[in-house]
């Protein structure tokens, strides 16, 4: 994941780490997408806190290839998310299709406080403000989400 431990873009705040429950990337074993699911966060979050360092499994269950493993965060750093998209330059990316939708809200000018990843509001790199300025540009993002959302079920 680009540039996933380096300042704003790991949405760090006060030396915590924040982590998604859900992690959508390309299956390392068959290259299709697949998710990763955090094994101690419950369901009903999207995001979590981890302090102690406890938190850091991830169970991966592909629906392509079968393949069922526990990862482990300094070894998945490195797959690649399928909510990626270069946008003039810039590599814009989300953690799932549901921070991606996020950031379309916010990008488009619809955004909610309510939603669960305003939180991470203060950490959209400030690049990506300047990149997707236009309706070509939401417009890439949201079929980005739609089609991977399709991919995924």
């Amino acid at each position: 994941m680009r540039s996933i431990m380096s300042g704003s873009t790991t949405h760090i705040r006060y030396e915590h780490y924040h982590f998604p429950r859900i992690i959508e990337i390309v299956c390392p074993y068959c290259e299709k997408p697949t998710r990763l699911i955090n094994v101690d966060a419950p369901e009903a979050i999207e995001h979590f806190m981890d302090i102690a360092g406890f938190t850091l499994s991830w169970f991966l269950r592909c629906n392509n290839c079968l393949k069922r493993t526990t990862e482990q965060w300094n070894d998945i750093k490195n797959f690649k998310l399928i909510n990626e998209i270069d946008i003039r330059g810039e590599i814009i990316w989300a953690w799932n299709t549901k921070h991606l939708d996020y950031l379309i809200e916010v990008f488009s000018g619809k955004e909610t406080n309510k939603n669960p990843w305003a939180f991470f509001r203060t950490y959209i790199n400030k690049n990506w403000f300047k990149k997707v300025k236009n309706t070509a540009d939401l417009s890439k993002l949201t079929a980005l989400s739609t089609i991977n959302k399709k991919s995924l079920n």
